[in-house]
């Protein structure tokens, strides 16, 4: 089992850019707690945190090193979605290897194809604050809800109707899917 946690920030000032509502201290609490406990328990569920690097946070990238090996969770840097062209610019890193785009007469373009499949659809689900189960983390406004754990088992949503037709239609046609078109799942991320 892998817990995710996202960590977009290593002071209040840079987290809440991006997160603007939320609060690093319950999040860096929460981690804690959750290193914690897997010690007392040794547990072996795998621990990740997720930094979304972008212009505010791209100076705390090594301050979040050290805290994932202090907590013994695995980082792993994510690169910005570009969502508005026009909005790009206030978020984009200046270093070039946390893009995943290129810049071209000022239009940001993915550098790679993608790929014509999607393994997340099979290996990873999404589940909002309110229990909604998304495909995966692109699907940034709940546009593409595949079930309700407040009303449903996620046994029940994993293997619906709606979910199964979804996974053939990105089988088939996956730049159709609004949330597809600037996805890079499948290309080489930024790791560590």
């Amino acid at each position: 089992y892998k817990l995710i946690v996202s960590l977009d920030g290593m002071d209040q000032k840079a987290y809440s850019v991006y997160r603007w509502t939320g609060d690093l201290g319950k999040v860096m609490e929460g981690i804690r707690n959750i290193y914690i406990a897997r010690e007392r328990f040794n547990s072996t569920m795998k621990l990740e945190l997720q930094f979304l690097v972008n212009k505010h946070n791209e100076h705390q990238v090594g301050e979040a090193e050290m805290f994932a090996r202090e907590m013994k969770a695995r980082l792993r840097l994510k690169s910005m979605q570009v969502i508005k062209n026009q909005d790009a610019g206030k978020w984009m890193p200046s270093g070039k290897k946390y893009m995943r785009y290129e810049k071209t007469d000022g239009k940001y373009s993915i550098r790679n194809s993608m790929p014509p499949r999607c393994l997340r659809l099979w290996l990873n689900t999404v589940i909002t604050w309110d229990g909604k189960v998304l495909p995966c983390c692109f699907d940034k406004d709940a546009e593409f809800v595949m079930g309700d754990l407040t009303k449903d088992s996620f046994r029940t949503i994993w293997n619906n109707t709606y979910y199964r037709e979804f996974r053939k239609r990105v089988l088939n046609s996956r730049k159709s899917i609004t949330i597809c078109r600037n996805c890079t799942s499948g290309m080489k991320g930024i790791r560590y």
